[in-house]
């Protein structure tokens, strides 16, 4: 397996370790509902450097960009994130992403552990090789979580955090010691990277960084007087449950677009040409599963690939399921068929041979 320049920091931490798409990751450091109540009411801290980081840049690369996403990047100005799904000519999504613009022709993606090397081929094959540059393998990013985060990360650079906004990043010095560990000949910045944004639903920075930088500043936030609660991957499921938010390989893959998700107003930019935007117009028009949340009324924890019914009807399947550290019940996401889909209506998750009772709810679900 694969492992992260943080991966000794989380050994020595006595993480429990797993396989997440070809990592060997933490799954949590102490419990999953406690570092769970930390980024709800304090802060935590999270390594995500199993995730993609592919580069582009040149005269074209943003035009080129926003060819191949369903957000127009041309419009962004520069330091603004932009959530994107890339898709298939049929609409189907091979991945979601955050562009985050450099300057005016340079951007960041950050595609999902394991899909990398698939969209920079896509890429690639589609006329952007002039373009691209995979720097997954030297890059490092960490997401700092919760409602302390800014005041957590405050103590280790001059630079005024709030002056980022949300869906923002800046180049920034963070301090003396990090910035002699910088790596010059990183491609992306000559500094370290802090945008504020998340997968948890709180306010919190993700931060991108060459790899000896990164485990500098993750053992100057552990060294605090106050850290950062470290969290793993359980947490973070969790966390981005309670809000909704999709995970790739789970709650979409080619086969679904991204209609179905439900995520069109907040990551289509319909006034721009791009691949795949045919299909979806086509579909707009018709009938189709909608990606829904729901609420278990029972008890039961659902799961990924559980069966949905109304009375005897299969009507979906559930894609994300958990027990919610904030709500002590189930929930979770999943695609229902057309007549089902209102929030409220009453359907049933099928676990261990028995029909449970849920009702439709629309995230977030706290």
């Amino acid at each position: 397996m694969k492992e992260t320049a943080l991966h000794e920091k989380h050994v020595e931490a006595d993480a429990r370790m797993t396989n997440f798409g070809g990592y060997e990751m933490p799954l949590k450091f102490s419990s999953i509902n406690k570092e769970h109540k930390a980024v709800r009411q304090e802060v935590g801290i999270f390594d995500v450097s199993h995730m993609g980081q592919i580069y582009l840049e040149g005269d074209g690369a943003i035009e080129f960009i926003s060819e191949h996403c369903t957000m127009d990047i041309k419009d962004s100005d520069i330091d603004q994130l932009k959530y994107a799904h890339i898709l298939n000519e049929d609409g189907g999504i091979l991945d979601d992403t955050i562009v985050a613009r450099l300057s005016e022709d340079s951007c960041y993606i950050v595609p999902n552990v394991g899909n990398n090397e698939r969209i920079y081929d896509w890429f690639a094959e589609h006329g952007g090789e002039d373009y691209i540059t995979d720097v997954t393998d030297e890059t490092s990013m960490f997401a700092i979580q919760g409602p302390d985060a800014e005041e957590t990360l405050q103590k280790l650079t001059d630079f005024d955090l709030s002056k980022i906004g949300f869906f923002q990043s800046r180049q920034i010095e963070i301090n003396d010691e990090i910035m002699e560990k910088f790596d010059q000949d990183w491609p992306i910045s000559d500094k370290p990277i802090v945008q504020r944004s998340g997968y948890t639903g709180e306010d919190g920075f993700e931060i991108t960084l060459p790899n000896e930088a990164a485990v500098a500043l993750w053992e100057q936030l552990q060294e605090l007087e106050k850290p950062p609660t470290r969290c793993g991957l359980g947490a973070r499921d969790t966390l981005r449950i309670e809000f909704g938010f999709l995970l790739a390989h789970e709650d979409f893959d080619e086969s679904r677009t991204t209609i179905e998700t439900g995520w069109t107003e907040d990551a289509v930019e319909w006034d721009h040409d791009f691949v795949g935007k045919e299909k979806l117009e086509e579909m707009k028009e018709k009938d189709h599963q909608l990606l829904k949340g729901f609420e278990m009324q029972d008890k039961g924890i659902p799961r990924h690939g559980y069966d949905i019914y109304a009375d005897e009807e299969k009507i979906g399947e559930v894609t994300s399921g958990t027990r919610s550290p904030t709500l002590k019940k189930g929930i979770g996401l999943g695609y229902i068929d057309p007549g089902y889909q209102e929030e409220g209506t009453e359907i049933k998750i099928k676990i261990r041979d028995e029909k449970r009772d849920a009702k439709i709810k629309n995230p977030p679900f706290i």
